[in-house]
């Protein structure tokens, strides 16, 4: 029930922050129907200053109506103007993570939020006496100093996030703290024995959509006398099609059940490994690394031509790259007991090397710079990654390097790469070396 609840509000998240806003305004419009019209004495003991007449609240009520209905959608346009520079020089897929920020569709809340509060107080004060003080105009003092202030945080936050290095920096550090614990899970990941089993199952999707998350505490705890695995083969973001195989159950020993049995339990594994209609975008390590690829594919198109900017989403995909490899395990246990583990298989290193740079190495290889700093990505990824891991990147970074090499019309060029390659090699012979000595 919680994680659908949360699917609910990762679906509808963004109308959601509009309108808790809109809720506070009516929280406010409460508070001011119970001082001013239900008990009205209640105000003798507050300060006067805080307290406005009927004509004063008024007139102020109304002028503030009309500028929370002008900023609300001065505030829309800014919005928009935003997300459309986002799409057209960074990727569509990047403009959620400008939506997610504080102070952006927030602060389109608060002033919708406001305009109710305005214009309903209005209402509730039309018949009140010309004598009595009223705390509704007071409370529409504080909201729009309130408002204003969002908005200018909103101006900040848009300064801020324009600029494409600090763009990067934030994929980078939302990428970076999802890869911490990935890699923490993937190091303390034991599998029981693979030679204990006796049967395998394997377990197809209930629903067509994307891999959302894992209810992985549910499926504990399913077998009460028997041992067993449940492993998760697709990946978090990956379509599926009901009926298509995404996991297996590997058993201790044979399931005494009927068929029908058999197929409820299947049935009720399937349920908690979550299919939705919209991508995971908050919990997905991989998500990110795919928005640093296409900010770099973005910088490299003819329309826009700096490869300084692609660089610099290169350099940090390196870095992220180099704590994921930390350690040779690709899977995470998700959940477990003494009878029970749920794991879930992620990208082999030799998956993500090609999925980061493949793409940038089609559009890139034949750039100078480009091509430098790809070598040099991945020189970042060996001296960080697990040494189990070294022979596949050593693969990958001799087969980047022929290529641009391959690609290079010009023999300086060509003579920066070889520095960078000779360099690669020699740290990994004295690594090697290094090694041996210990063996010794």
């Amino acid at each position: 029930m919680i994680e659908k609840i949360k699917l609910a509000y990762s679906n509808n998240r963004n109308i959601i922050k509009i309108v808790r806003y809109i809720f506070l305004s009516f929280v406010f419009l409460l508070i001011t129907w119970f001082l001013d019209i239900k008990y009205p004495y209640l105000k003798t003991e507050m300060p006067e200053i805080l307290l406005l007449t009927p004509e004063v609240t008024s007139s102020f009520l109304s002028n503030l109506t009309g500028t929370f209905l002008t900023v609300s959608t001065f505030t829309l346009t800014t919005i928009l103007t935003v997300l459309n520079k986002y799409a057209g020089s960074f990727t569509p897929r990047i403009v959620q993570d400008f939506i997610d920020k504080p102070n952006v569709l927030s602060l389109f809340g608060v002033f919708i939020g406001g305009f109710f509060y305005t214009v309903l107080s209005l209402f509730m004060i039309q018949n009140v006496d010309s004598e009595t003080p009223l705390i509704s105009g007071t409370l529409g003092i504080f909201y729009a100093i309130a408002a204003m202030i969002s908005f200018i945080l909103f101006v900040k936050r848009v300064l801020s996030d324009i600029k494409a290095e600090n763009v990067i920096e934030n994929v980078y550090n939302n990428a970076d703290k999802l890869i911490e614990k990935e890699s923490k899970k993937r190091k303390l990941a034991e599998r029981f024995d693979s030679g204990d089993w006796e049967e395998t199952y394997k377990i197809y999707a209930n629903d067509s959509g994307y891999l959302y998350g894992i209810s992985a505490e549910k499926l504990l705890n399913l077998l009460k006398d028997n041992k067993y695995e449940i492993v998760i083969n697709k990946r978090i973001n990956d379509y599926v099609l009901k009926g298509m195989y995404i996991a297996k159950l590997k058993l201790l020993k044979d399931l005494d059940m009927d068929q029908e049995e058999k197929d409820k339990l299947f049935k009720k594994i399937s349920s908690n490994i979550l299919i939705n209609v919209k991508k995971n975008d908050t919990k997905d390590y991989h998500h990110e690394l795919t928005n640093l690829v296409e900010i770099s594919l973005k910088a490299l198109s003819p329309g826009i031509n700096d490869p300084y900017t692609a660089s610099e989403a290169i350099i940090k995909i390196g870095i992220l790259l180099g704590k994921l490899f930390s350690s040779e395990n690709f899977y995470q246990i998700l959940e477990e007991d003494e009878n029970a583990k749920i794991i879930y298989n992620s990208y082999s290193a030799k998956e993500e090397l090609q999925l980061s740079y493949n793409q940038i190495l089609f559009y890139g290889k034949a750039d100078p710079e480009i091509a430098k700093t790809v070598l040099n990505s991945i020189y970042m990824v060996y001296l960080v990654a697990d040494k189990s891991l070294h022979r596949e990147i050593e693969k990958y970074f001799t087969y980047c390097y022929e290529l641009c090499k391959e690609a290079m019309d010009n023999q300086s060029y060509i003579d920066q790469l070889d520095e960078i390659y000779k360099d690669f090699e020699q740290k990994k012979d004295d690594s090697m070396d290094k090694d041996i000595n210990k063996e010794d």
